[in-house]
C-alpha cells in the first residue's frame, strides 16, 4: 500500500504539475503577452514520448523511496510529528526548502563528474530543451541519487509529517516552472528567473546546477547569465 500510494501520489504531482505549466506557457501566458519562450528552437522528434517514459521509471524509484521512508517509520528508524504547532510547521516546510536546494547542488555537481555525466546524467540533457514533462526524465541512477532528498535529513530530526507531504508538491512545481523553457519576466530583465538560468544550464551543460534559487551557484562561482535566445 504503502509503494503504490508513493507511486500514485507521485504520478498525480508529475502529470499534473507538467499539464499545468505545458498549458500556462504555451497558451495562456502568450495569450495575454505575458513572457516569453526562451529558446524557440523546435523539440527533437518524439521527445515529450521519451521524457514521460523515463519519467515513469522515475517514479517507480521514488516509490520505493516512499516504502522504505514507511518502513523506517514503523520500524523507529525515523520519527514524524503529526500534530505540529504552526511554527514547527513552518519551519519545517522551510528548511526542507533548503535541504533542497543544497542536496539538488551536491546532487547535480556530482552528476557532471565525467563518468556520472557519461554514463547517467546525459539522458536528462538529451532535453536539450528543456520542457515540464522532462523535470523526472532520469537515468534510474540519477533518480536513486536525486530521490534520497527526503529519507536523509529524517534519519537525523523528526519532522512534521505535512511539511513533509508538502516537500515531494513544492518540489515538482518548482522544478516544472524551472523546466518550462518560459521566462515569465521577459520584459523584466533584472527580475531572477529560474527557467531562464536551466534552459541556459541545458543548452551549455556546465554550471547553473542549483535547483531553483541562484544563491548556491553564485556562491560557487558556478553560476551564468543568460540563454541563448
Amino acid at each position: 500500500m504503502a509503494f503504490a500510494g508513493a507511486v500514485t501520489g507521485f504520478l498525480l504531482l508529475y502529470f499534473g504539475s507538467a499539464i499545468t505549466v505545458w498549458f500556462l506557457t504555451r497558451t495562456l501566458l502568450p495569450s495575454l503577452r505575458i513572457g516569453a519562450i526562451v529558446d524557440r528552437r523546435p523539440l527533437r522528434h518524439g521527445q515529450i514520448g521519451r521524457e514521460i517514459r523515463r519519467s515513469l521509471v522515475s517514479i517507480l524509484i521514488f516509490g520505493v523511496y516512499g516504502l522504505v521512508t514507511f518502513v523506517a517509520w514503523r520500524s523507529g528508524i525515523v520519527r514524524m510529528e503529526f500534530h505540529p504547532s504552526w511554527y514547527k510547521l513552518a519551519g519545517d516546510v522551510a528548511l526542507l526548502l533548503g535541504w533542497n536546494e543544497v542536496h539538488f547542488y551536491c546532487m547535480h555537481r556530482l552528476l557532471h563528474t565525467p563518468w556520472l555525466y557519461r554514463h547517467a546524467h546525459r539522458i536528462h540533457h538529451e532535453s536539450l530543451i528543456p520542457t515540464p514533462f522532462s523535470t523526472y526524465s532520469f537515468h534510474w541512477l540519477e533518480a536513486v541519487l536525486l530521490g534520497s532528498v527526503m529519507i536523509l535529513p529524517m534519519l537525523f530530526y523528526p519532522f512534521s509529517a505535512a511539511a513533509l507531504l508538502a516537500l515531494p508538491l513544492m518540489s515538482i512545481v518548482l522544478n516544472a516552472v524551472g523546466h518550462c523553457n518560459y521566462n515569465v519576466f521577459a520584459n523584466h530583465p533584472a527580475i531572477y528567473s529560474a527557467s531562464l538560468t536551466h534552459s541556459a544550464h541545458h543548452q551549455r551543460v556546465a554550471g547553473n546546477y542549483g535547483f531553483y534559487l541562484p544563491f548556491l551557484d553564485r556562491w560557487a562561482k558556478t553560476a551564468f547569465l543568460r540563454a541563448a535566445r
